[in-house]
């Protein structure tokens, strides 16, 4: 017969040489797990701040074929107004301020339009972020009787920078995107 009590205190701890094993994988992996997970997360922020800033687009140029071509003025206020909301609902900001208010630093709105004399809209460039180019028919991708808008955000209004400690930094990227639409009865 053996003794129990002896049999117990000559068996080695089941795990306890790995421990020490197990942590330095740990300490090993984690900075990878890490940086893997805020990439993901920086990929998803990016690509959600993509499809608001591409809808922002689409109701600018929905916005720009209501308005029509007759009050310059009344067109490029309406665009700048639609596409700001739009903007400030899917919670990003055009303004370091706040959101609501406007900063041409952090947003540049394009609308570009096929006109048959290009000198009519020449010179309203955008100080405000507004920018009407008229486009030379022969030169041009646009269809007649139609108006492209394209809006550009700074990737930092987008997203937060979460890769910069890690040397891929965000800072003057911009998300852009654009919509082509056909005014209606102008």
């Amino acid at each position: 017969m053996t003794n129990s009590a002896s049999t117990a205190c000559s068996r080695p701890l089941s795990g306890g040489g790995r421990r020490g094993a197990v942590t330095l994988e740990l300490i090993t992996v984690m900075p990878a797990l890490f940086a893997f997970t805020l990439v993901a997360v920086q990929f998803g922020l990016s690509l959600s701040g993509s499809v608001a800033v591409h809808q922002a687009a689409v109701t600018g140029a929905q916005a720009a074929s209501v308005y029509g071509r007759a009050n310059q003025a009344a067109l490029l206020a309406g665009i700048k107004s639609t596409v700001n909301q739009n903007l400030v609902a899917a919670g990003i900001s055009t303004d370091s301020a706040g959101p609501g208010a406007w900063c041409a630093a952090n947003l540049q709105i394009i609308v570009q339009e096929r006109v048959s004399d290009p000198g009519v809209y020449i010179g309203s460039s955008g100080s405000d972020g507004v920018a009407l180019q008229a486009v030379i028919p022969a030169a041009s991708a646009i269809p007649a009787e139609c108006v492209r808008v394209t809006v550009n955000v700074r990737l930092s209004e987008v997203t937060p920078d979460l890769l910069s400690s890690f040397g891929f930094s965000s800072t003057g990227r911009y998300v852009s995107a654009g919509c082509l639409r056909g005014y209606n009865g102008s």
